[in-house]
């Protein structure tokens, strides 16, 4: 089964989202679709579900093919019961059994099949969905953002189901585990065009990093070869009179060339005072009718914490950000709270922004000038630090895709210069790039940070302690969140049943005798890397021999980043055999 896009285009107001690409898929590939917010990842879901139409070009698809999509934000007939919307699918070329309808409900939390979804959450919908897309068969398994709104037990299960998962896959996600332990293939979107990788995202990284490299340095040629024919066109009109008409022609065609260079979001707070008295919980207790959220819980804030925040939903997590705010009040214990507080805090609710509001005005309602530590600043540069162009600033906030909702959010916590943060799932809906930056910007923050999240990596990158919502308690640890998740007896009886098994036998002596040549191998690449290196600096008069050793030092550094490559693979290999 095949899907397959021919110099296919669409554009979507004035925005360029697919400028003639070409490319295909199959239903053995697992897909992860990447992209900064805004560059048509969710548009090309729809492409190929054929909700959308190409303005140009085709999309062919093989004839039968089945397709399930989850959509970000499911909706259901409320009417129906759980087991019924299910089964709405079931075909007599494909049936959907009883038994499996009740399996999956069960084992993503619903014991009650005849239940309807009527006022139900959006993680109680997003779980229906995924059980609905997974029982129904199908030949590729489109998924946007599946792991938004789900607990950190069902996401990985959800892993571990979909690393079993046998027919073609593509998903939209920011979970970087999950496309690391998920997917063979990342697909790119970045300026119209798709890049299709092998491998899972440590292997793109990689390879992304060495395309725009390249890409740089052929855009730095082509500048120069334009500044020399500019030079050429700029002579006198006697020396017109013998321009050749072709190399006219083709500087005509070169000016048209638009350089995509990619820009990077800055920003940098003022630091705003803080004082000595930060936060400090005492003996708080809270609850909501018979269910206990937590009891008897303190705790003192530190300058320089990054708390992690976990726990299933509707534990609780939210309600003590309320609490710390002054929304909600404790049933029992004593909030002491800090004078100099300066407290950003950035929803998980993208509702609370006005749809028909302009995407500048948003920002013009917090402050118009903004203080960062290069100087002060306009509300629109700070925008287009954050990647929305001058053009975007004055479409609607309803124009914007769902994380770019989510960056302006983050602009209009940012700018208030806060002293201490809060922020509840950051991540969904937020593109990589995007994710890297806040992680930046968290670990370099003057002041301390309290993070809700079911974001493994994350959490892992930034927090330095967690507080574990769990059976109307609060748990604190030091350990990192894959830590304490190897730590939960449920997930080490897991991953005991899907560890590796470890290889007894040696390695094989083929492999070990070219692990120990390139231990002695690469060091003196290195040495000789090293020596070229410092001869080129004593040779920058003499430009035909500083070119002939610049390339030999291009050389050389490719065979020592293959060998070396080639190394830590064979190392990997020898540990499995010694069972490391």
């Amino acid at each position: 089964m095949n899907i397959t896009f021919e110099n296919t285009s669409f554009k979507y107001i004035e925005r360029k989202i697919l400028d003639n690409v070409s490319f295909s898929i199959t239903d053995t590939d697992k897909i992860g679709v990447v992209g900064v917010n805004g560059t048509g990842k969710s548009t090309m879901l729809k492409l190929i579900l054929g909700i959308e139409k190409p303005i140009s070009g085709k999309i062919i698809k093989s004839g039968g093919m089945r397709i399930n999509y989850l959509e970000q934000d499911p909706k259901f007939d409320e009417s129906m019961s759980l087991f019924d919307i299910i089964m709405k699918d079931s075909t007599k070329e494909n049936p959907i059994l009883d038994y499996e309808v009740n399996s999956i409900l069960s084992k993503l939390g619903f014991n009650d099949s005849s239940i309807k979804p009527i006022n139900f959450s959006g993680g109680e919908r997003k779980r229906l969905a995924i059980a609905k897309v997974l029982v129904t068969p199908c030949d590729i398994l489109i998924l946007d953002e599946p792991t938004n709104h789900l607990d950190n037990a069902l996401i990985l299960w959800l892993e571990k189901y979909l690393i079993k998962w046998k027919k073609g896959l593509i998903m939209v996600t920011h979970d970087r585990y999950f496309l690391q332990k998920v997917c063979n293939k990342m697909m790119e979107l970045d300026f119209g065009k798709v890049y299709l990788y092998e491998g899972n995202y440590d292997l793109f990284l990689g390879l992304k990093a060495k395309r725009i490299e390249d890409e740089n340095k052929a855009m730095k040629k082509l500048k120069s070869i334009l500044r020399v024919e500019s030079e050429w066109m700029g002579r006198s009109v006697e020396a017109r009179r013998t321009k050749n008409k072709a190399r006219i022609e083709r500087f005509e065609k070169m000016t048209d060339v638009k350089f995509n260079e990619h820009k990077s979001i800055e920003f940098n707070s003022v630091n705003t005072y803080l004082g000595k008295k930060l936060i400090s919980l005492k003996n708080g207790s809270k609850s909501f009718g018979d269910k206990v959220l937590f009891k008897d819980f303190s705790f003192d804030l530190n300058r320089n914490d990054i708390i992690g925040i976990v726990g299933d939903n509707g534990a609780g997590k939210s309600t003590l950000f309320k609490i710390l705010m002054g929304l909600e009040k404790l049933d029992s214990g004593e909030l002491i709270l800090g004078d100099t507080l300066r407290i950003g805090y950035f929803s998980q609710n993208l509702e609370l922004i006005d749809p028909e509001i302009r995407v500048i005005d948003y920002i013009n309602e917090e402050q118009s000038v903004i203080e960062t530590l290069d100087g002060v600043i306009t509300s629109s540069t700070l925008l287009e630090r954050f990647l929305f162009p001058k053009e975007l600033q004055y479409s609607k906030v309803k124009m914007l895709s769902g994380g770019e909702k989510r960056r302006l959010q983050l602009i209009k916590v940012l700018v208030k210069n806060p002293n201490i943060l809060l922020f509840d799932e950051p991540t969904n809906d937020l593109d990589l790039y995007t994710l890297e930056v806040l992680e930046d910007y968290i670990m370099d923050f003057k002041g301390p940070v309290l993070t809700v999240s079911h974001d493994r990596y994350f959490l892992d990158k930034i927090c330095n302690m967690l507080f574990i919502f769990k059976n109307g308690t609060i748990e604190k640890t030091l350990d990192s969140f894959s830590e304490y998740l190897d730590k939960t007896s449920d997930n080490k009886i897991s991953n005991e049943k899907n560890a590796k098994p470890r290889i007894k036998n040696k390695m094989p002596v083929k492999e070990r005798n070219e692990l120990n040549r390139l231990e002695e191998e690469i060091p003196g690449l290195e040495d000789k890397l090293k020596k070229l290196n410092e001869e080129i600096k004593i040779s920058t008069t003499d430009y035909t021999k500083l070119m002939d050793i610049q390339h030999e030092i291009d050389e050389l550094a490719s065979i020592i980043e293959e060998k070396t490559d080639r190394y830590f693979e064979l190392l990997a290999i020898k540990e499995e055999y010694e069972g490391i």
